[in-house]
């Protein structure tokens, strides 16, 4: 019996998240078999293009909800993954409302990408828009924050494609595995 997963992939500004995301079809299901992507960033955006709103627990749950929306459309065109990232996934208040519909569908998973503060610096050494005290900060603010149902992910020294198939790995091992109610830490 086909048994869908849902990957919550969390982790800092700067960690590969998106990156990850946009790894071709072939990439994807060579690895892991047919994968949908979604990036939270792009449904916040939908309504705060330009980021200029403070942070809102309504709108969070509006994003969330129009991912389990998603992942129910590519579980129903027979994907076996969907991969859900960004900076917001990571709280058992945002994540407990739509689990159970997402246990519906099929297995949950969460992980947090934690890569060195050197790694997230070099990857971002590009970006003029993104501060290295900011990234700092979120770099240290996320790991203060992550849960222990969390499966950590050190990507430091992956590429995009090694750190997917270490997310497959781990997820068929059961690593991060959600089955009800996540406790609140």
């Amino acid at each position: 019996m086909r048994m869908p997963r849902t990957v919550f992939l969390s982790g800092p500004a700067g960690s590969g998240k998106t990156t990850i995301l946009r790894l071709s079809h072939d990439e994807k299901l060579t690895t892991w078999g047919r994968t949908a992507a979604i990036d939270t960033d792009q449904l916040f955006l939908m309504v705060d293009p330009h980021w200029d709103l403070p942070y809102d627990d309504a709108r969070t749950a509006l994003v969330l909800r129009q991912c389990v929306s998603l992942a129910e459309s590519f579980f129903g065109a027979d994907y076996d993954n969907v991969l859900i990232a960004g900076n917001t996934i990571h709280d058992s208040i945002d994540l407990n409302p739509v689990i159970p519909d997402l246990l519906r569908l099929g297995r949950v998973f969460h992980l947090s990408l934690d890569p060195s503060k050197e790694a997230v610096l070099r990857r971002t050494a590009d970006d003029p828009d993104r501060s290295p005290a900011h990234l700092m900060n979120d770099l240290h603010l996320l790991r203060a924050k992550r849960s222990p149902w969390s499966a950590p992910v050190d990507n430091s020294t992956l590429t995009p494609l090694e750190t997917l198939q270490k997310i497959a790995h781990l997820v068929q091992s059961g690593e991060g595995e959600i089955r009800g109610p996540l406790p609140d830490f």
